[in-house]
């Protein structure tokens, strides 16, 4: 292992926390002053929108812990809890109790993107799976979170890790868009075929 890469359980650098605690279902007001994340809206950015977040109102008695810039979700059921870096989320929203909010408070020694780039890395996923494995549902418990061996090293690599990551989900992205244009030309020329005009 490089010299200066240090090893730490998860807790040591950052805080996790729950979601809200719901009673039952989740009331959906339309002009409800409060955003809710779920489960379901961790699928894409554009489900993380503020007009696709459900809208409720909570009541006054306790303040509720909004979500902020980087922090990062993470299911805390399911066979691949995938880890979601928040970026700018509307202000006054909260998160779903199948959710575990991660807000990394060593940001002298951690970058928030570099975290959630490590929690979705093979060797931590192996790690969640095996603490879920045990759980009908697979969930996994906040124990299991706080004692994740995370492997950090200096802010600078972890910056380039970073970089590298978005370059390629760039590229992956591109990709998938001229993969989706090329099937719509080869659905295209199949209906002319099949009403028998030539190409």
């Amino acid at each position: 292992m490089n010299a200066f890469t240090s090893t730490l359980p998860l807790a040591d650098v950052a805080h996790v926390r729950q979601g809200h605690a719901f009673r039952g279902a989740i009331p959906a007001v339309v002009d409800g002053p409060v955003r809710v994340i779920q489960l379901k809206n961790l699928t894409s950015p554009e489900t993380l929108s503020a007009e696709a977040l459900l809208r409720t109102r909570l009541p006054s008695r306790n303040p509720p812990h909004y979500v902020q810039h980087h922090d990062i979700l993470l299911a805390n059921r399911g066979s691949r809890p995938i880890a979601t870096l928040l970026s700018h989320p509307p202000e006054q929203t909260v998160c779903s109790p199948h959710l575990y909010i991660i807000q990394v408070t060593a940001t002298d020694l951690l970058l928030p993107e570099f975290l959630a780039w490590q929690l979705n890395h093979v060797e931590v996923q192996r790690q969640l799976r095996r603490q879920s494995a045990g759980s009908r549902q697979h969930s996994v418990r906040k124990s299991a979170i706080e004692h994740l061996r995370l492997r950090i090293p200096p802010r600078a690599t972890q910056q380039r890790i970073v970089s590298v990551t978005h370059a390629l989900e760039r590229t992956r992205s591109k990709v998938d868009e001229l993969m989706q244009a090329r099937d719509a030309e080869i659905a295209a020329l199949a209906e002319r075929m099949i009403q028998g005009r030539a190409a």
